[in-house]
């Protein structure tokens, strides 16, 4: 993990054109978005199978739909703060200069992650049913958890020193707390 975090560090302190930062983007969008959700919900679609549980096809689609929308705003909303706040991406290759603790990560250190597996949720009960979805959500919050507990908290550790510590310690991981004070949000 450590050349890992080590790779990831040789990218800090540069500044990136903006074709250069979208273009950075397009791996972490084919992974996250089409890949890993592909094998997600087969996975769970398989399991689910296992044991069915009926949902009501109402519930399904306003679950799915909420999620959806949930989920391309907090995606949204964490890019753009990364790219106006922090002059970076969320891709190691594109990383920001400064720490965002602002707008949307005021509430929460991890929306994209968030939002990605809302994303996950939405996308296995649209295409079968609320428990595959809730399993595909359950697994990438799982999978994301690791990557973040066993890379990205040490690397940002290292880039950002106690400025990182402090809001490691002051803001939660995935759930947003709405309770912060509007200064400190940045809206």
């Amino acid at each position: 993990m450590e050349k890992i975090i080590s790779i990831f560090l040789r990218f800090t302190g540069k500044n990136y054109s903006t074709g250069y930062k979208i273009v950075s983007l397009l791996p972490g969008t084919i992974v996250f978005l089409v890949i890993s959700p592909f094998f997600l919900f087969l996975f769970s679609r398989y399991l689910t199978r296992l044991i069915p549980l009926p949902w009501p096809e109402t519930v399904e689609i306003a679950i799915a739909l909420l999620a959806i929308l949930l989920a391309l705003t907090l995606m949204t909303w964490g890019t753009l703060s990364l790219w106006i706040t922090g002059g970076g991406t969320p891709a190691p290759i594109t990383p920001t200069s400064t720490l965002v603790t602002n707008r949307i990560y005021g509430y929460c250190r991890n929306p994209i992650e968030l939002g990605t597996n809302l994303y996950f949720l939405a996308l296995g009960t649209w295409l079968d049913t609320l428990s595959t979805g809730i399993l595909c959500m359950g697994f990438g919050m799982l999978l994301g958890y690791g990557y973040i507990k066993i890379i990205e908290e040490r690397e940002l550790a290292l880039r950002f020193g106690e400025e990182y510590q402090i809001y490691l310690k002051t803001t939660p991981l995935f759930f947003p707390i709405f309770r912060r004070q509007k200064e400190n949000r940045g809206d």
